[in-house]
């Protein structure tokens, strides 16, 4: 399931299901990948407060129309 957020951040909101529970993943659309300060800054309160589980940064890819996705905790902590 995928849900538009209207403003702000992220741009878009995964939920996955699992067993018993769900993930509840942020997706940022970001053209080259990288995210400014205060961008960052959410980013790190909302995966501290365990709002979501995991934020992804969707970026162009190499290849048209390929999409990559980065891992913000890898890229960011």
């Amino acid at each position: 399931s995928l849900m538009m957020n209207t403003a702000g951040f992220p741009d878009f909101i995964g939920i996955k299901r699992k067993k018993s529970s769900y993930d509840v993943i942020g997706i940022e659309v970001k053209k080259n990948g990288w995210l400014d300060g205060e961008e960052r800054e959410k980013g790190r309160f909302l995966l501290d407060k365990k709002i979501f589980s995991k934020i992804l940064i969707a970026k162009k890819g190499k290849k048209r129309g390929e999409i990559e996705y980065i891992n913000f905790k890898e890229k960011y902590e």
